[in-house]
This record gives C-alpha cells, sequence and structure tokens, in this order.
C-alpha cells in the first residue's frame, strides 16, 4: 500500500512538473507583432508591377498605420486587428469621385504576412494572393565616427564624423586636417549610409562620395573622389566611440572667493542623454535640473535657496573615464562667478 501511494506521488509530481514546464514555454514564446514596415510587389493591369509600402502599428489586438501608394501618397487603413497569428484591416480610397475598398487578410509568422485581398471592381469580387516581407529595422548611425588614413606620402590623417540621424536622412560634419565640413545629401537606409563632402581648395572644389554598410559600432565601405581619368576609390573603416557613462557618486574640492575649500559630492543617474541625480550640501541633497549627455559633454543645473534668496549654478564638463572636468558658473548677491570643476567618480 505504502509502494502504490509513493507511486502516485511520484507520478503526480512528474505530471505537475510537465505542466510547469509546458506553462513556461507557452509564456515565453513571443506573441506575433505586426508592428513595422512591409513590403510587396502588385501586378497591375497589362502585367505592370509595382512596389506597395504598408506602415503597421500594433497596440494589443488593435492594427493602425497606412498604405503608402506610388505617388508617396498615405492613406489611413481601417478596422485593423489581429487575433493570435490572424490580422485584417482594409484600405478605401476614391479615384474619379468613386470609391473602392480593398479588403487584406493574412496570417503572420516571423517577418512575413501571406493571405489575399479582396476587391470590387464593376460589381465582381477579385481576389489576389499577398505575401509581404517586414523590412528590417534601420541600423543607428549617430554618433561619432573616426578612422585613419594613409595616403602615399605616409602622413596618417585623423578623421572625425560627427552623425546625426533622423527619418531616414543624415546630417553632420566631417572633421580633417582641412577643418571641419557640413556633409550634404545623407541618408540612410536600412543598414546603407551614404554622404557627400564638398571642399575647396586653391579655386577648385573637391567632392568625395561615402558609402558604407553600419555593422554595430563599424561602417565599412569606399571612399569615392573625383571623376573621369581623376577618380579614385580608397576603402573605408570608421569606429563609433563609446559614449561616456556618467552614472555614479563624484566628489571635488571647490576654492572659494576668499580661499577656503568645501568638499562637494553629487549622485548622477544617464539614461540615454537623460541625466538625473542630486547634490550633496551638508547633508542636504537637492535635486539637479535639466540634466543631460551628449558625446560625453555633461550638463544639469542646481537651484538652492540661502536667507530667503534662490540661486543657480551651471555645471558644464566633459566626461572621461572617472573624471570630469569644466565650469560651475552662477550669480551670487548679484555677481557673476565661476569656478573650475575636477570631479572624480568614487565608490561608495
Amino acid at each position: 500500500m505504502k509502494t502504490l501511494f509513493l507511486r502516485c506521488l511520484k507520478g503526480a509530481a512528474v505530471a505537475l512538473l510537465a505542466t510547469i514546464i509546458n506553462l513556461s514555454v507557452t509564456s515565453a514564446t513571443a506573441a506575433p507583432n505586426a508592428t513595422g514596415v512591409w513590403k510587396w510587389t502588385v501586378t497591375g493591369q497589362n502585367n505592370q508591377t509595382y512596389d506597395a509600402t504598408l506602415k503597421l502599428k500594433q497596440d494589443g489586438d488593435k492594427i493602425t498605420g497606412a498604405m503608402i501608394g506610388r505617388t508617396g501618397t498615405e492613406t489611413a487603413i481601417e478596422a485593423g486587428k489581429i487575433q493570435d497569428d490572424a490580422i485584417s484591416f482594409q484600405v478605401t480610397r476614391e479615384r474619379n469621385g468613386q470609391s473602392s475598398t480593398t479588403k487584406y487578410m493574412g496570417k503572420l509568422s516571423g517577418d512575413t504576412i501571406k493571405g489575399s485581398t479582396e476587391s470590387e471592381r464593376n460589381g465582381q469580387t477579385r481576389t489576389r494572393d499577398w505575401e509581404a516581407k517586414r523590412e528590417a529595422a534601420p541600423a543607428n548611425a549617430t554618433g561619432t565616427w573616426k578612422w585613419t588614413f594613409t595616403p602615399q606620402n605616409g602622413q596618417a590623417m585623423d578623421s572625425t564624423l560627427q552623425l546625426k540621424q533622423q527619418d531616414g536622412k543624415l546630417t553632420g560634419t566631417l572633421t580633417g586636417r582641412r577643418g571641419e565640413t557640413a556633409i550634404e545629401d545623407g541618408k540612410i537606409d536600412g543598414a546603407e549610409v551614404s554622404f557627400t563632402v564638398t571642399r575647396e581648395r586653391n579655386g577648385e572644389k573637391f567632392t568625395a562620395k561615402y558609402a558604407g554598410k553600419i555593422s554595430g559600432d563599424t561602417i565599412n565601405g569606399k571612399i569615392e573622389m573625383g571623376s573621369g581619368d581623376q577618380a579614385r576609390s580608397r576603402d573605408w573603416e570608421a569606429k563609433r566611440e563609446k559614449s561616456a557613462d556618467v552614472t555614479g557618486t563624484w566628489q571635488w574640492t571647490m576654492t572659494r572667493p576668499d580661499g577656503q575649500t568645501t568638499d562637494r559630492k553629487i549622485k548622477l543617474k544617464q539614461d540615454g542623454e537623460k541625466l538625473t541625480g542630486v547634490s550633496i550640501w551638508n547633508d542636504t541633497e537637492t535635486a539637479i535640473e535639466n540634466g543631460q549627455v551628449k558625446e560625453g559633454e555633461v550638463s544639469f543645473q542646481v537651484t538652492r535657496e540661502f536667507n530667503g534668496n534662490k540661486f543657480t549654478m551651471n555645471y558644464k564638463g566633459k566626461a572621461d573615464g572617472d573624471s570630469l572636468k569644466g565650469k560651475i558658473d552662477g550669480t551670487f548677491g548679484g555677481e557673476a562667478r565661476s569656478f573650475d570643476w575636477d570631479a572624480k567618480r568614487v565608490k561608495e
């Protein structure tokens, strides 16, 4: 009897473990997500083909977005929904004073939607197969990129490229031995980046075309210079500088105008370009304001009250590892003051 009881107990334990494993696998399986840019090719009248583009955004079981036509015109989708992997919506367009609606239905699997479309024309319903592919999210080109080029004379030249990415466009500057020059025609398509740099020397203009592919913090590509018989091509490999993370506790000693010194401390927390934290003085914590970090440049403000008067101190500095150097500016008693700022990150 005891043996039978133990066998039953063991069987129940095994069943419970299997249930837990099944639940874990089910919860770990990511639900289908339709958010993204989808593209496919449509064959129209006279067997002419054109590319269709669809932008979708999923919020729970609701789908919103727009269909982009051949002329770039966007038409909002209607009745968009998703249930499990089944997706559906419709697009209504107007042409020559008449409106027509196309219904889209499909199954979402990874980065592919397969299904069919239905539309009415001259009182007849037409059905077509539909297979859309999701485009890969564009790479992030924003940041500071550096590389070294060694020409025929053997003298190495360092170049620094500052890039900012927004809506498929790139802006920024290229700094080299001839100074800083704004880039032109900056574009990013997926992981592909391109731009041109035009410089003037001895009354002549020289244009260099840059094209490459981003992989993590590296751009590999080519630089094309000149034209015709003077055309030259060079390999191009740029590395993105790692942005400084200033999260931590920082201490420094400040010398006042009367020669006396005071020890100061701040606690900072960085989230992307946003900076929060507190300034600690005489065991009193004051929240910092307008904190931000951009390419290692740190800035924030601290506002305190003394004898019924408020005064604000503006902090600006450059982070380099566990060192933060810059200036502290403020107005005291109507008089502008400026202090050197040399803080070190400390462990607590």
